[in-house]
Protein backbone atom coordinates (compact mmCIF):
# COMPACT_ATOMS: atom_id res chain seq x y z
CA UNK A 1 0.00 0.00 0.00
CA UNK A 2 1.73 3.19 -0.75
CA UNK A 3 0.43 6.51 0.54
CA UNK A 4 0.74 10.29 0.11
CA UNK A 5 3.74 12.00 1.92
CA UNK A 6 2.68 13.53 5.26
CA UNK A 7 3.62 16.78 6.38
CA UNK A 8 5.90 17.02 9.59
CA UNK A 9 4.99 17.11 12.62
CA UNK A 10 6.45 20.84 13.50
CA UNK A 11 9.56 21.82 15.28
CA UNK A 12 9.35 22.29 18.74
CA UNK A 13 10.66 25.38 19.88
CA UNK A 14 12.93 26.67 22.34
CA UNK A 15 9.86 29.24 23.74
CA UNK A 16 7.38 26.36 23.16
CA UNK A 17 10.26 23.80 24.77
CA UNK A 18 9.92 26.21 28.28
CA UNK A 19 6.19 25.86 27.92
CA UNK A 20 6.72 22.22 29.17
CA UNK A 21 6.67 21.37 33.07
CA UNK A 22 10.04 21.39 34.35
CA UNK A 23 10.26 18.16 35.68
CA UNK A 24 9.66 16.48 32.20
CA UNK A 25 12.23 18.83 30.46
CA UNK A 26 14.70 18.21 32.86
CA UNK A 27 14.39 14.34 32.68
CA UNK A 28 14.43 14.74 28.63
CA UNK A 29 17.83 16.81 28.68
CA UNK A 30 19.52 14.95 31.20
CA UNK A 31 18.95 11.99 28.85
CA UNK A 32 20.18 13.64 26.43
CA UNK A 33 23.13 14.35 27.82
CA UNK A 34 24.07 11.29 29.22
CA UNK A 35 23.51 9.00 26.00
CA UNK A 36 27.23 9.53 24.68
CA UNK A 37 26.24 6.18 22.32
CA UNK A 38 24.49 8.42 20.14
CA UNK A 39 25.85 9.60 16.93
CA UNK A 40 25.16 13.52 16.13
CA UNK A 41 22.66 12.79 14.01
CA UNK A 42 21.03 10.68 16.52
CA UNK A 43 21.06 12.64 18.88
CA UNK A 44 19.52 15.34 16.93
CA UNK A 45 16.65 13.13 15.49
CA UNK A 46 15.48 12.07 19.53
CA UNK A 47 15.96 15.76 20.56
CA UNK A 48 13.17 16.55 18.21
CA UNK A 49 11.15 13.65 18.95
CA UNK A 50 11.75 13.67 22.48
CA UNK A 51 10.28 17.10 22.31
CA UNK A 52 7.29 16.82 20.12
CA UNK A 53 6.29 14.08 21.79
CA UNK A 54 6.46 15.85 25.42
CA UNK A 55 5.11 18.71 24.20
CA UNK A 56 1.82 16.58 22.81
CA UNK A 57 2.05 15.33 26.09
CA UNK A 58 1.66 19.12 27.63
CA UNK A 59 -0.64 20.41 25.45
CA UNK A 60 -2.95 16.90 25.52
CA UNK A 61 -3.09 16.99 29.15
CA UNK A 62 -1.75 19.96 31.21
CA UNK A 63 1.47 21.07 32.31
CA UNK A 64 1.10 19.14 35.59
CA UNK A 65 1.10 15.50 34.18
CA UNK A 66 4.46 14.04 34.55
CA UNK A 67 6.49 11.24 33.25
CA UNK A 68 5.84 8.54 35.49
CA UNK A 69 1.80 9.11 35.13
CA UNK A 70 1.72 8.25 31.52
CA UNK A 71 0.32 5.35 30.82
CA UNK A 72 0.30 2.79 27.60
CA UNK A 73 -2.77 4.38 26.71
CA UNK A 74 -1.70 7.86 26.12
CA UNK A 75 0.94 6.58 24.21
CA UNK A 76 -1.29 4.88 22.19
CA UNK A 77 -2.93 8.62 21.47
CA UNK A 78 -0.30 9.87 20.36
CA UNK A 79 0.79 6.94 18.48
CA UNK A 80 -2.76 7.72 16.72
CA UNK A 81 -2.56 10.80 16.32
CA UNK A 82 0.88 10.29 14.07
CA UNK A 83 -1.42 7.40 12.00
CA UNK A 84 -4.25 9.68 11.12
CA UNK A 85 -1.62 12.85 9.97
CA UNK A 86 -0.47 10.31 7.42
CA UNK A 87 3.25 9.25 8.74
CA UNK A 88 5.05 6.64 7.41
CA UNK A 89 5.18 3.46 9.90
CA UNK A 90 9.07 3.80 9.94
CA UNK A 91 8.69 7.08 10.92
CA UNK A 92 6.31 6.22 13.98
CA UNK A 93 8.99 3.37 14.97
CA UNK A 94 11.77 6.35 15.07
CA UNK A 95 9.59 8.07 17.77
CA UNK A 96 8.53 5.01 19.60
CA UNK A 97 12.30 3.85 20.09
CA UNK A 98 13.16 7.57 21.19
CA UNK A 99 10.47 7.61 24.29
CA UNK A 100 11.10 4.22 24.63
CA UNK A 101 14.26 4.20 25.13
CA UNK A 102 13.91 7.73 27.64
CA UNK A 103 11.53 5.28 29.54
CA UNK A 104 14.60 2.88 29.73
CA UNK A 105 16.82 5.15 30.57
CA UNK A 106 14.52 6.12 33.90
CA UNK A 107 13.75 2.58 35.20
CA UNK A 108 17.31 1.88 35.20
CA UNK A 109 18.91 5.10 37.11
CA UNK A 110 15.07 5.47 38.81
CA UNK A 111 13.57 2.61 40.25
CA UNK A 112 14.98 2.97 43.85
CA UNK A 113 12.87 6.48 43.69
CA UNK A 114 9.46 6.29 44.97
CA UNK A 115 8.07 8.26 41.82
CA UNK A 116 9.34 5.40 39.57
CA UNK A 117 8.84 2.96 41.84
CA UNK A 118 5.58 1.44 39.65
CA UNK A 119 6.71 3.12 36.33
CA UNK A 120 6.72 1.24 33.46
CA UNK A 121 7.94 1.70 29.74
CA UNK A 122 4.60 2.92 28.49
CA UNK A 123 5.42 1.76 24.88
CA UNK A 124 5.98 -1.79 25.24
CA UNK A 125 2.66 -3.13 24.85
CA UNK A 126 1.31 -0.69 22.03
CA UNK A 127 1.09 -2.50 18.81
CA UNK A 128 3.65 -1.16 16.29
CA UNK A 129 1.68 0.48 12.95
CA UNK A 130 1.12 -1.51 9.83
CA UNK A 131 4.21 -1.00 7.60
CA UNK A 132 3.29 1.14 4.77
CA UNK A 133 5.41 2.09 1.65
CA UNK A 134 6.04 5.52 1.04
CA UNK A 135 6.67 5.21 -2.77
CA UNK A 136 7.77 2.21 -5.05
CA UNK A 137 11.68 2.63 -5.69
CA UNK A 138 12.76 2.69 -8.88
CA UNK A 139 16.31 2.66 -9.60
CA UNK A 140 17.20 5.88 -12.55
CA UNK A 141 18.11 4.69 -15.93
CA UNK A 142 21.50 5.66 -17.18
CA UNK A 143 19.04 7.50 -19.66
CA UNK A 144 17.51 9.70 -16.74
CA UNK A 145 20.85 10.10 -15.62
CA UNK A 146 22.70 11.39 -18.26
CA UNK A 147 19.39 13.49 -18.58
CA UNK A 148 19.91 14.97 -15.64
CA UNK A 149 23.08 16.06 -15.83
CA UNK A 150 22.43 17.98 -19.36
CA UNK A 151 20.06 20.15 -17.55
CA UNK A 152 22.03 20.98 -14.87
CA UNK A 153 24.85 21.27 -17.43
CA UNK A 154 22.58 24.05 -19.52
CA UNK A 155 21.75 25.53 -16.20
CA UNK A 156 25.31 25.77 -15.01
CA UNK A 157 25.00 23.88 -11.75
CA UNK A 158 28.55 22.87 -11.15
CA UNK A 159 28.10 22.25 -7.77
CA UNK A 160 24.91 19.84 -7.98
CA UNK A 161 27.27 18.45 -10.61
CA UNK A 162 29.67 17.75 -8.86
CA UNK A 163 27.52 16.08 -5.67
CA UNK A 164 25.36 14.20 -7.80
CA UNK A 165 28.92 12.30 -9.34
CA UNK A 166 29.99 11.88 -6.24
CA UNK A 167 26.99 10.52 -4.85
CA UNK A 168 26.65 8.17 -7.62
CA UNK A 169 30.91 6.86 -7.98
CA UNK A 170 30.74 6.79 -4.21
CA UNK A 171 27.44 5.39 -3.70
CA UNK A 172 27.76 7.32 -0.37
CA UNK A 173 25.11 8.83 2.15
CA UNK A 174 24.63 12.74 2.33
CA UNK A 175 26.09 12.77 5.61
CA UNK A 176 29.21 11.44 4.34
CA UNK A 177 29.05 13.66 1.06
CA UNK A 178 29.19 16.72 2.80
CA UNK A 179 32.29 15.80 4.74
CA UNK A 180 34.38 16.12 1.50
CA UNK A 181 37.15 18.24 1.38
CA UNK A 182 38.82 19.94 -1.66
CA UNK A 183 42.53 18.06 -1.41
CA UNK A 184 40.73 14.80 -2.83
CA UNK A 185 41.18 16.05 -6.08
CA UNK A 186 45.12 16.17 -5.45
CA UNK A 187 45.12 12.44 -4.85
CA UNK A 188 46.59 9.65 -7.03
CA UNK A 189 44.35 6.39 -8.09
CA UNK A 190 44.60 3.48 -5.82
CA UNK A 191 47.39 1.02 -6.08
CA UNK A 192 46.43 -2.22 -6.80
CA UNK A 193 48.20 -5.37 -5.19
CA UNK A 194 51.04 -5.25 -7.57
CA UNK A 195 51.53 -1.27 -7.05
CA UNK A 196 50.05 -0.30 -10.37
CA UNK A 197 47.54 2.41 -10.81
CA UNK A 198 44.04 1.23 -10.79
CA UNK A 199 41.23 3.27 -12.68
CA UNK A 200 39.83 5.12 -8.81
CA UNK A 201 40.19 6.77 -6.31
CA UNK A 202 39.84 6.91 -2.51
CA UNK A 203 38.92 9.51 -0.38
CA UNK A 204 40.17 10.85 3.51
CA UNK A 205 38.35 9.21 5.61
CA UNK A 206 34.64 10.48 6.68
CA UNK A 207 32.20 9.50 9.55
CA UNK A 208 29.78 6.96 8.21
CA UNK A 209 26.81 5.53 10.24
CA UNK A 210 28.13 3.97 13.80
CA UNK A 211 27.29 4.61 17.83
CA UNK A 212 29.46 7.64 19.04
CA UNK A 213 30.12 10.73 18.15
CA UNK A 214 33.39 9.37 15.69
CA UNK A 215 31.15 6.90 14.48
CA UNK A 216 32.77 4.13 12.09
CA UNK A 217 35.49 6.56 10.21
CA UNK A 218 35.69 5.09 6.32
CA UNK A 219 36.59 6.29 3.16
CA UNK A 220 34.58 6.36 -0.53
CA UNK A 221 35.92 5.48 -3.74
CA UNK A 222 35.38 7.42 -6.91
CA UNK A 223 36.53 7.88 -10.24
CA UNK A 224 37.49 10.20 -12.91
CA UNK A 225 34.33 11.72 -13.83
CA UNK A 226 33.30 12.29 -10.19
CA UNK A 227 37.05 14.07 -9.56
CA UNK A 228 36.54 16.01 -13.12
CA UNK A 229 32.97 17.49 -11.77
CA UNK A 230 34.71 18.43 -8.38
CA UNK A 231 37.30 20.43 -10.44
CA UNK A 232 35.13 22.19 -12.86
CA UNK A 233 32.75 23.35 -9.43
CA UNK A 234 36.35 24.56 -7.66
CA UNK A 235 37.03 26.73 -10.66
CA UNK A 236 33.56 28.08 -10.86
CA UNK A 237 33.79 28.29 -7.11
CA UNK A 238 37.00 30.59 -6.71
CA UNK A 239 39.51 31.05 -3.74
CA UNK A 240 37.76 30.30 -0.18
CA UNK A 241 39.16 29.43 3.21
CA UNK A 242 36.61 26.47 3.54
CA UNK A 243 37.97 23.40 3.04
CA UNK A 244 35.12 21.54 2.16
CA UNK A 245 33.56 21.21 -1.47
CA UNK A 246 30.18 21.37 -1.19
CA UNK A 247 29.69 24.56 0.64
CA UNK A 248 26.63 27.71 0.72
CA UNK A 249 27.90 31.73 0.64
CA UNK A 250 25.85 33.81 3.10
CA UNK A 251 26.98 37.55 3.71
CA UNK A 252 30.09 37.06 1.78
CA UNK A 253 31.32 33.77 4.60
CA UNK A 254 31.16 30.62 2.40
CA UNK A 255 30.09 27.60 5.22
CA UNK A 256 29.94 24.00 4.97
CA UNK A 257 25.95 22.95 3.47
CA UNK A 258 24.35 20.44 6.22
CA UNK A 259 22.51 17.37 4.51
CA UNK A 260 19.04 19.27 4.15
CA UNK A 261 20.85 21.51 1.29
CA UNK A 262 20.97 17.79 -0.38
CA UNK A 263 17.56 16.93 0.13
CA UNK A 264 16.86 20.08 -1.65
CA UNK A 265 19.07 19.25 -4.69
CA UNK A 266 17.25 16.00 -4.80
CA UNK A 267 13.68 17.18 -3.76
CA UNK A 268 13.46 20.71 -5.82
CA UNK A 269 15.76 20.37 -9.09
CA UNK A 270 16.80 16.89 -9.69
CA UNK A 271 13.51 15.68 -9.05
CA UNK A 272 11.84 18.05 -11.36
CA UNK A 273 13.86 17.47 -13.94
CA UNK A 274 13.10 14.05 -14.28
CA UNK A 275 9.18 14.30 -13.49
CA UNK A 276 9.86 12.01 -10.39
CA UNK A 277 10.50 11.82 -6.90
CA UNK A 278 14.47 11.59 -6.52
CA UNK A 279 16.41 11.04 -3.11
CA UNK A 280 19.80 10.89 -1.66
CA UNK A 281 18.91 6.76 -1.22
CA UNK A 282 17.24 6.40 -4.52
CA UNK A 283 20.52 7.61 -6.30
CA UNK A 284 22.22 5.05 -3.74
CA UNK A 285 20.35 2.50 -4.64
CA UNK A 286 20.48 3.14 -8.27
CA UNK A 287 24.30 2.51 -7.95
CA UNK A 288 23.93 -0.65 -6.09
CA UNK A 289 21.42 -1.83 -8.79
CA UNK A 290 23.54 -0.97 -11.48
CA UNK A 291 26.60 -2.46 -10.34
CA UNK A 292 24.22 -6.23 -9.39
CA UNK A 293 22.83 -5.66 -13.49
CA UNK A 294 25.79 -5.48 -14.92
CA UNK A 295 26.95 -8.59 -13.38
CA UNK A 296 29.21 -7.83 -10.27
CA UNK A 297 28.99 -9.88 -6.99
CA UNK A 298 26.74 -8.43 -4.12
CA UNK A 299 29.45 -8.52 -1.93
CA UNK A 300 31.44 -5.45 -3.92
CA UNK A 301 28.47 -3.65 -3.74
CA UNK A 302 28.32 -4.26 0.00
CA UNK A 303 31.21 -3.11 -0.02
CA UNK A 304 30.88 0.18 -2.07
CA UNK A 305 27.84 1.00 0.11
CA UNK A 306 29.71 0.58 3.39
CA UNK A 307 26.73 -2.17 4.93
CA UNK A 308 28.19 -4.76 7.55
CA UNK A 309 26.22 -7.35 6.05
CA UNK A 310 24.81 -7.94 2.37
CA UNK A 311 21.32 -8.59 3.86
CA UNK A 312 21.30 -4.91 4.07
CA UNK A 313 22.55 -4.77 0.47
CA UNK A 314 19.90 -7.16 -1.01
CA UNK A 315 16.81 -5.75 1.12
CA UNK A 316 16.74 -1.98 0.59
CA UNK A 317 19.53 -1.27 -2.00
CA UNK A 318 18.81 -4.15 -4.97
CA UNK A 319 15.74 -2.52 -6.80
CA UNK A 320 15.89 -4.90 -9.90
CA UNK A 321 12.39 -5.65 -10.88
CA UNK A 322 13.32 -9.24 -11.44
CA UNK A 323 15.19 -10.11 -8.44
CA UNK A 324 12.64 -11.87 -6.89
CA UNK A 325 11.60 -13.76 -10.49
CA UNK A 326 11.66 -17.41 -9.90
CA UNK A 327 10.70 -18.51 -13.76
CA UNK A 328 13.93 -20.01 -14.39
CA UNK A 329 14.26 -22.64 -12.04
CA UNK A 330 11.65 -24.65 -13.42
Amino acid sequence: MYRDRAERLPKITDEQWKEVNSFNRDKVEEYLLESTHLSKQSQTQYKSALRQFYYWVHETFGEKKKIYELKKKDFMRFQNMLIRRGMSSNAIKLKRSCVSALNKYLINFYEDEEEFATFRNFVDGVPNPTPNKVYKKIPLSHEEFEQILRVLEEDEQWQIIAALHLMYASACRRSELIQLKKEIVNYSYVKDKEGNDTSYYKTHEVRAKGRGLDGKPRALLFDDKAKQAVLKWLEVRGDDDCPYIFVSKQNGEVKQINVTTVNYWCKEIISDIIGRRVNPHLIRGTRSTHLLLEGKDIKKAQALLGHEDSSTTDKFYDLRDNKDDLSDIF
